[in-house]
């Protein structure tokens, strides 16, 4: 049994929340800040659903797998010690432009791309400088 699919109207919902970093119908990523204090609450011995729905995200509608798979994640980098963040899967280079997501976040992957290309570049001309000068 997988993950099913939230509905357009679930998915437009999960991404007014202030906690919620992104949402497709496949998906839902979630804030550093919420993963802060999902897991602070957590420690504190209260209940994982009542976690979500303290901040208006219903459990019912993320599904049972999701919720489990959330709390996993968070409770691993919690007792690890590794510090919560904002994961960008749009950072992956050899991800196809998703059309499911707004202009803004093609544009914003585009000017990273464009950015990281860019450093690339800089690093490439001072490693063929150091090579230069070394032959002299």
């Amino acid at each position: 049994m997988g993950i099913r699919q939230l509905t357009q109207e679930e998915v437009a919902d999960l991404r007014k929340n202030p906690y919620v970093k992104d949402a497709t119908v496949n998906s839902v990523r979630f804030t550093a800040t919420f993963k802060e204090e999902f897991w602070r609450r957590y420690e504190g011995g209260e209940a994982p659903n009542d976690i979500f729905r303290s901040m208006s995200i219903d459990p019912d509608v993320l599904g049972r797998n999701r919720t489990k798979g959330i709390i996993s994640r968070i409770k691993q980098q919690g007792l690890k010690g590794i510090a919560f963040s904002e994961r960008h899967n749009w950072l992956d280079k050899n991800a196809p432009a998703d059309e499911s997501h707004p202009v803004s976040k093609r544009l914003s992957r585009l000017e990273h791309e464009l950015s990281y290309a860019k450093q690339e570049l800089e690093f490439i001309k001072k490693i063929i400088l150091v090579d230069r000068q070394a032959k002299r």
